[in-house]
């Protein structure tokens, strides 16, 4: 009977590093450890919230679609800045580790999984209840709620003229491309992160989702006082890489 087929290395970390996503809670240091100086931090651009409503999605298959992830928390009205955890793992390369949204400059008291909208944290574990959204095309995103609605728009309005285009690789592709070539010693040479305007609209960030396509949630740094002061998505955990 043949020996059972061993795991390359970076098979064996992702396996790991699945079963670590999505939890509800994870120690402090997990959190601290993106963005502390262990891992290098890239600032990516700024996101305008005209309305405050905070929406996670894929860009390219769920942003402005019943897909996309609103959260249930609504922060003030204005931009902000995103801010990348960069691995660079002898295992899997340079990688965007975590994302921060930073909203406010207050101390971090707790942290609180990202609820979507019309859920409440006493609600998780139950039927149909979850946290996280979905990658399908290896990125993601924070966005506006009206800003995902522009992008609706310019995405449809992009398909009418170019029916036989693909948005990425005829549109975007070149804009990863040119970040990639501006910071070529934090992203692969495709480029792993744009800072973008939606035409005629507001600003996003769209980023690399760790090592793809997946499953992840958010997690809010509350102040004090129980206000967001950040959101952020861990895609890796760099100890397993």
């Amino acid at each position: 009977m043949p020996g059972k087929e061993e795991k390359s290395p970076l098979q064996a970390a992702f396996a790991k590093n699945l079963k670590f996503l999505n939890h509800e809670s994870y120690p402090e240091d997990f959190f601290r450890g993106f963005f502390d100086g262990r891992l290098t931090t890239v600032a990516a651009g700024a996101v305008d919230f005209p309305t405050g409503r905070v929406v996670l999605a894929d860009p390219l298959c769920y942003l402005g679609t019943k897909y996309e992830t609103r959260l249930d928390r609504v922060i003030p009205a204005g931009s902000y800045d995103v801010e990348l955890a960069i691995l660079r793992s002898p295992v899997a390369g340079i990688r965007v580790a975590a994302a921060r949204l930073a909203i406010s400059e207050a101390p971090v008291v707790s942290r609180e999984i990202a609820m979507p909208e019309g859920r409440k944290l006493e609600e998780l574990g139950q039927p149909g209840v979850w946290t996280f959204f979905g990658v399908d095309a290896g990125l993601a995103c924070f966005a506006d709620a009206r800003t995902a609605e522009e992008y609706r728009e310019f995405a449809a309005r992009w398909r009418e003229k170019n029916p036989e285009g693909d948005i990425y690789n005829d549109y975007f592709a070149r804009l990863f491309a040119e970040s990639a070539a501006a910071r070529p010693d934090v992203q692969n040479g495709y480029g792993d992160f744009i800072a973008w305007r939606v035409p005629g609209g507001s600003r996003l960030t769209m980023f690399s989702s760790g090592l793809g396509d997946g499953i992840y949630s958010a997690y809010w740094g509350l102040d004090a006082g129980g206000s967001p002061a950040e959101l952020v998505i861990p895609f890796m955990n760099p100890e397993f890489f």
